[in-house]
């Protein structure tokens, strides 16, 4: 159980480092189309904080090396996944593809809802840049929330 919980913080810690370089990337490829669009003369400028990058590659490869030693040597460990199944019985075999199902019910349910609310991006254009990046982060949200919650629950 406790180790259940600490792989959900973890994948959702490593879901919001990878929603911040994502933003970054957004804020550097928004100036280069300002500069492509207002036709800007040279020179040019383009600023990116390198701090989400590093965050990031430090945050897995600390993933890497704590799966690494933790788990088994032969199993293969993902340096972008944190999310460990533990299925070392067929009882928790059963257990996890029960959970495995409903949050792949869950991603039908709320794909279609983060598309439907991409719609509204242009409302929100101004105020809130990062709504689709926000959006499309929700649905592996949901679904490591749903999984987490169903292991629990069994």
């Amino acid at each position: 159980m406790r180790s259940s919980t600490l792989s959900m913080f973890l994948s959702l810690l490593m879901l919001f480092f990878a929603g911040w370089v994502l933003a970054v990337l957004y804020d550097a490829y928004a100036q280069f189309a300002k500069i492509i669009n207002e036709d800007i003369a040279p020179p040019w400028e383009v600023s990116v904080s390198v701090w989400p990058f590093l965050l990031f590659l430090l945050y897995s490869l600390a993933l890497f090396f704590f799966y690494r030693y933790k788990k088994n040597k032969k199993e293969k460990i993902s340096l972008w996944f944190p999310m460990q199944f533990s299925e070392e019985d067929e009882r928790e075999q059963a257990i996890s593809g029960i959970a495995c199902r409903k949050a792949f019910i869950s991603t039908w349910i709320s794909a279609p809802i983060a598309a439907s609310a991409l719609v509204f991006y242009p409302l929100f254009e101004e105020q809130f840049r990062y709504y689709p990046i926000l959006i499309v982060l929700l649905i592996p949200t949901i679904q490591i929330l749903t999984y987490f919650f169903h292991i629990r629950k069994i």
